[in-house]
């Protein structure tokens, strides 16, 4: 089980820590009052999952400074889930 805290603010604060060492964490859920969209960071995952209306989910897809791809209900969130930056083989 994880302690997680509940906190309320503009949503460019999701952006800063809560921690006083920023290492410790980042926000990991996030989403606004409407409840629009939602983003999820999983601290042991590499991977942010955005959720939204096509016309959001659109609109992150053609930002070309995002590494970001479309995924289906049923994608793994393994580490070996990720196609495009698999992991390293064994070394030779």
């Amino acid at each position: 089980m994880r302690e997680m805290w509940l906190l309320h603010g503009p949503v460019e604060a999701a952006a800063i820590s809560p921690y006083s060492t920023p290492a410790f964490g980042s926000v990991n859920l996030w989403w606004p009052e409407d409840q629009a969209w939602c983003v999820g960071t999983d601290i042991d995952l590499m991977t942010t999952y955005v959720g939204g209306s096509g016309d959001c989910i659109q609109g992150l897809l053609a930002d070309r400074s995002l590494e970001a791809l479309a995924v289906s209900v049923d994608q793994l969130v393994t580490w070996d889930g990720d196609k495009i930056n698999p992991l390293p083989g064994p070394p030779m």
